[in-house]
Order: structure tokens, then sequence, then C-alpha cells
């Protein structure tokens, strides 16, 4: 397994169900484990209402790609820290994102996927209008941070 391309052969239909489990308890629009390439962000799980939306194997374009926007996951996968966007659309630095202008999904929540210190993608939750990531217990934030760790140990199992 290559830890820089956050896959191994079935790591899509194992952490699937998990992702669809939770997608379908919080009714969060879209959930993703994204895999960092130096000019993408590619779709390796996707669950939730969203899933035509994203594939498997989907990519989306890094800002280091001439005309193109910084992606959440970029973000994420650059600081190495997590992020939430709220709204993206009454946010100057998130409002020409590609997820809020072609998909319409301008609520973001995502965590760094790291192994060894190296940041190889990330989990993340998106939605087309507002969302409260601390409501329930547990709640999507911390299903999400559950979740991450699991991945983690998994990769590092895996290696």
């Amino acid at each position: 397994m290559a830890f820089g391309r956050l896959y191994y052969h079935g790591f899509e239909k194992k952490w699937r169900d998990p992702l669809a489990s939770i997608a379908a308890a919080s009714g969060i629009e879209s959930l993703l484990i994204m895999r960092s390439t130096p000019t993408h962000m590619v779709a390796v799980v996707s669950a939730g209402p969203k899933t035509d939306t994203y594939h498997p194997g989907d990519e989306g374009p890094k800002s280091v790609n001439p005309g193109c926007h910084k992606l959440y996951c970029e973000q994420v996968v650059n600081t190495g820290s997590p992020l939430h966007v709220p709204d993206a659309a009454a946010d100057p630095e998130w409002r020409h994102n590609e997820d809020l202008v072609q998909f319409g999904l301008g609520v973001y929540l995502g965590y760094p996927i790291e192994v060894n210190g190296e940041v190889l993608g990330t989990i993340c939750a998106l939605h087309n209008e507002p969302y409260d990531f601390d409501a329930g217990i547990p709640s999507l934030r911390q299903k999400l941070e559950e979740l991450r760790e699991a991945i983690q140990a998994d990769l590092i199992g895996a290696a």
C-alpha cells in the first residue's frame, strides 16, 4: 500500500458502509473520504444523498491548476488542520469554491487523515444549508473524528 495514495485494495469497500450509516443518521448531503495528489483531490469513498455528485475516482482540481479556486479539502491538506466553513456564500475566501458553485454545497467540515506525519487526504461532510455539526450525542463532529481515528489506524495496520 502506498500511504501517499490513501488507498489499498478493499479500502473503499471497508469504509463505504460506516460512511453511509453516518450519512443516513445525520441527514448530511455528502460524506467523503478524499485523497490528495499534487494537483487534485480525489474521491475515494462517498455516501449520502449527493452520491450522484461525487463518485469514487472523481477528481477536483486544486488551486495549483490555472484558473482553479482553492478547494476546502485542499486547505485541510495544506494546513493539516480541521476546517469548518459554515456558509461559503457569505465568506469571501470560499464563495468561489467549486463545491458551492457547481453543486450548491456551501457548508463544510473536514479533518485531515494523517499517517506518520503525512497528510494523505481528508474525511469531510458537505451540506447545502446551515448545519449544526455539534447537535446530537454523539454529534456528527464526534462521529467524523472517531471515524478519522479508525481510518488512520487502519492505514497504519495495512502498511
